[in-house]
């Protein structure tokens, strides 16, 4: 039967999830620096199973020693708590390249609030595109935007398009809006730079694509995000023996 230690330190790779070869130095180290902190205890006149409890206590949640053992910056960071950081990163909290989660940050973010180049979500700031609820960015399309180009329900920008809003000027009015925008300029004296920023949206057509097209992604990326974590979830509860679940 496996020590208390070596249960431990099972559950410490589990959570890390690295390969064989990476595995088995940190398990020797980990179990050298266990077994030395359990014989200074003892050595203190602490009995010895309550020795080995407390070096165990003292070191740490096996789930936050294992995350932190996946390094810096991996490929693939998947986590069912806490902040998740990779080139791909999921969890409740996610910061990469690609980003998912609910409060997320990347080059591409989705999530409930996401800030990056490119978001979607609840809540979205993006410097270059941004598709939400309420969303502020350079191009930015949903229900509330606000950005150098705006599409949307209620909108603000410098050219926007949408149902509700104020714009420097208004190129059109969308299929089925209200066309309540207030415009600063006319076809009749606005300026070029105005009219190169409208071909973003270059036909009316396109701004009713739009959703049609991100929404859907969208929800897939909250779909794929939650079966990942569930899987990483059911991935660290098998094979699974410990004293407390800390998850």
């Amino acid at each position: 039967m496996k020590s208390l230690i070596d249960r431990y330190i099972d559950r410490v790779l589990l959570v890390a999830n690295l390969p064989q070869e990476k595995s088995e130095p940190i398990r020797r180290e980990l179990k050298d620096h266990l077994l030395q902190k359990t014989e200074d205890l003892i050595a203190s006149s602490t009995p010895r199973e309550e020795a080995m409890l407390e070096a165990l206590r003292q070191h740490g949640s096996p789930r936050d020693i294992g995350y932190r053992l996946r390094g810096p910056f991996p490929w693939i960071d998947i986590r069912s708590r806490g902040t998740a950081r990779g080139v791909i990163a999921i969890g409740p909290k996610a910061v990469g390249i690609v980003a998912v989660g609910g409060f997320a940050t990347g080059i591409i973010a989705f999530g409930g609030v996401a800030c990056g180049l490119i978001s979607a979500g609840g809540f979205a700031l993006g410097l270059l595109f941004a598709f939400a609820g309420f969303g502020m960015g350079g191009v930015a399309f949903g229900g509330f935007t606000m950005g150098i180009v705006a599409a949307g329900g209620y909108v603000a920008g410098i050219v926007a398009v949408g149902g509700e809003g104020w714009a420097l000027w208004v190129p059109w009015v969308p299929h089925g809006g209200s066309g309540g925008i207030v415009s600063h300029y006319t076809a009749a004296n606005v300026p070029p730079l105005l009219k190169s920023l409208a071909k973003l949206m270059k036909i009316p057509e396109t701004l009713d694509r739009y959703p049609q097209i991100v929404w859907p992604l969208y929800g897939l990326g909250i779909f794929g995000m939650s079966w990942l974590q569930m899987r990483e979830r059911k991935r660290i509860r098998s094979d699974f023996d410990w004293l407390v679940d800390d998850e």
